[in-house]
């Protein structure tokens, strides 16, 4: 299923970052998260992605590798240059009872 994303690319201490931004329903399931995450690394050539979501107050948490993330936390990310991008992402091999009991 082609999915519509806003991402951007941000480079910190040296390191290309691919930050995605989706909405908070998808930090719920660490699962659908990580196929998420799966799902868009053809789209950046196997660079690390990193899932971003504001919360109410517009601050940004993220999910994914923990050492990225704390790159991310000196990055004002609202100044990076964002873009549309499409993948194809497949949650259909989720478990809804899984979903049902978080």
């Amino acid at each position: 299923m082609n999915t519509q994303f806003e991402s951007a690319v941000v480079t910190e201490q040296g390191k290309s970052i691919a930050v995605v931004s989706v909405q908070p329903t998808v930090f719920q399931n660490s699962f659908n998260a990580s196929m998420v995450i799966k799902g868009l690394l053809p789209v950046f050539k196997g660079m690390p992605v990193v899932l971003m979501t504001l919360d109410p107050q517009g601050v940004p948490a993220y999910f994914g590798r923990s050492d990225l993330i704390l790159l991310l936390e000196n990055v004002n990310i609202k100044e990076a240059s964002w873009k549309e991008i499409t993948a194809d992402i497949d949650l259909s091999n989720s478990c809804p009872m899984k979903e049902a009991e978080e």
